[in-house]
């Protein structure tokens, strides 16, 4: 099993490049459309929603990896209150509410490319299920790292547990 946890934190790595490429990319080209409209009174027409695209699917890449890295806001009022020996317990109980959370961004995820499959973003002139695929990856990621966490098979890379 411990093969299958290297497949997905490199799987991880893969996608955390990816999103720190989208988000690297995004920057330039909205700096670059921001100069062109005040300095050349031009600009280019499918930057808005190419920086649109790319937030998007940076969000979702990050979600995913903040699942595997226990990075979600949680409230530390009831794990303080509660004896040591109901803390794995409770932990339990939130990977379970987590990947079902994952399965409902699957879920709508798939039926949202479905819908819009057959629609194209006006500037760019790309099918807009571009917009939702990332809904799709990330609850698979989410639901994969909490199957993992569940079986005590995923180790964030911080230390935390």
């Amino acid at each position: 099993m411990d093969k299958v946890s290297k497949i997905f934190g490199f799987v991880d790595n893969i996608l955390i490049l990816l999103a720190k490429i989208l988000l690297a990319f995004m920057v330039v080209i909205v700096s670059i459309n921001v100069f062109m409209r005040y300095a050349l009174n031009t600009g280019i027409r499918w930057t808005e929603e190419i920086s649109l695209v790319s937030v998007v699917w940076f969000t979702f890449i990050a979600l995913a990896h903040g699942v595997k890295e226990k990075l979600h806001i949680n409230m530390n009022l009831l794990p303080s209150r509660i004896a040591k020996k109901y803390e794995a317990l409770l932990n339990k109980f939130t990977d379970i509410v987590i990947l079902f959370v994952g399965y409902v961004m699957l879920y709508y995820g798939i039926k949202l490319v479905e819908v819009t499959s057959h629609s194209i973003l006006p500037a760019s002139n790309l099918p807009a299920a571009i917009l939702y695929f990332p809904l799709i990856i990330s609850g698979i990621l989410v639901i994969l790292n909490c199957l993992l966490d569940i079986l005590g098979l995923n180790k964030p890379e911080g230390g935390r547990n």
